[in-house]
């Protein structure tokens, strides 16, 4: 005989964008627990009654939902009871994928993958899901139902055209590859798909030239700052000053709270991208930058999103009367290039920066020596 027992639970730990919980299945089968997403949505908690199991007419869709609650639980119970009745041990591939074909269509990629997430997503981080979610929307801004199976070179051709067309680069455009390849390794491995229908598609990387910021630009930045500015600019500026002085990257700086300053000297936390917790010591500059904390779980800066941020920065490089391309990305380019010129030691930079990888740090060597050739070479033109 199986153990197993079923019910559904609303998710009130985690609210989708509009404030709404989701409905789940959960389920105990020998011991193992998993969770199905029903697809359904309550924006007041009140509206759910976990001991009759339904969902009240207050509701909206209340009958809709009562009936995938009930069409959930009976699926559940009879593939059960078979395994029962035949004298077996329930199959949970087999269970799983009848519960998944009962919460998406799984040929389509966003409903696959959103499905993905809620059963897989604690393997991930957040900044992986972050992604993941980012190229969903875009995905959908293209075509509405991209299903695996409309996936070919032709139809790569066309969205990558609309890439383009929307101002991303080729570096963009191939991290958007690489995340679909993701996704159709993934419905391979879940019996969605057989083979990958983009196999013979080669997107290429194109190795940019890196933009990072001098001394001599940091200080004209740091005059700039000490100027004349609306509180909008000086609030940017102070921010973007700060992750050149620490290496931030813009998620972190975003979730730098007063807990990660210790001491008033140096900040300890965990990096978002990569989940390495980093020690860094803060110099005298970017001690000054520091507002004054009064609450140690408040955040250190109020940081606006990436784009106004950019748009900003682009208008203070103007100011600074810088010519280069500046963007947020360049404040960490800017700390690992100047940090390693002052103290050829690339693998305190590596911890500073928190690279799992040598060879990420490396680039930023790679950088200065190419910097020195320049150098010379224009003495040859002299």
């Amino acid at each position: 005989m199986n153990n197993y027992h079923f019910r559904i639970e609303l998710r009130t730990d985690k609210k989708n964008k509009n404030g709404s919980s989701t409905l789940l299945m959960y389920a105990n089968i020998n011991g193992v627990k998993k969770y199905y997403s029903l697809r359904s949505y309550i924006k007041n908690p009140n509206h759910w009654n976990p001991e009759k199991q339904e969902v009240s007419v207050r509701a909206d869709n209340w009958h809709e939902i009562n009936n995938k609650i009930k069409n959930y639980l009976n699926k559940a119970g009879n593939f059960a009871l078979n395994a029962d009745h035949e004298g077996s041990k329930i199959n949970i591939d087999e269970f799983d994928l009848l519960m998944r074909n009962s919460s998406v269509d799984r040929k389509c990629i966003v409903d696959f993958v959103e499905n993905y997430l809620v059963e897989y997503g604690n393997k991930y981080r957040i900044g992986t899901i972050r992604n993941y979610k980012s190229e969903l929307n875009k995905l959908n801004k293209y075509r509405e139902k991209v299903s695996f199976t409309d996936l070919s070179p032709l139809f790569w051709a066309g969205y990558c055209s609309y890439l383009k067309s929307g101002g991303r680069n080729q570096n963009t455009v191939e991290k958007t590859f690489r995340t679909l390849k993701t996704f159709i390794h993934q419905a391979i491995e879940h019996g969605v798909i057989k083979e990958n229908p983009l196999i013979k598609v080669k997107v290429k990387r194109i190795e940019g030239r890196m933009v990072y910021l001098t001394l001599e630009e940091l200080n004209k930045l740091e005059q700039v700052y000490k100027g004349i500015l609306t509180q909008y600019q000086k609030t940017i500026l102070q921010y973007f000053l700060f992750a050149c002085y620490t290496g931030l990257r813009y998620q972190d700086i975003k979730e730098l709270k007063g807990i990660h300053i210790i001491e008033n000297t140096r900040i300890e936390k965990t990096m978002q991208k990569n989940g390495r917790r980093v020690t860094v010591e803060l110099s005298d500059r970017a001690k000054a930058l520091l507002p004054v904390i009064e609450i140690k779980t408040a955040p250190v800066f109020r940081v606006y999103s990436n784009q106004p941020t950019n748009r900003e920065l682009k208008e203070l490089a103007k100011l600074a009367e810088i010519t280069k391309n500046v963007s947020f990305h360049v404040a960490r380019h800017t700390f690992a290039t100047i940090t390693l010129e002052l103290s050829n030691d690339i693998a305190a930079v590596q911890q500073l920066c928190g690279h799992s990888k040598i060879q990420t740090t490396l680039i930023y060597a790679k950088v200065l020596e190419s910097q020195k050739k320049s150098a010379i070479e224009k003495w040859n033109t002299a």
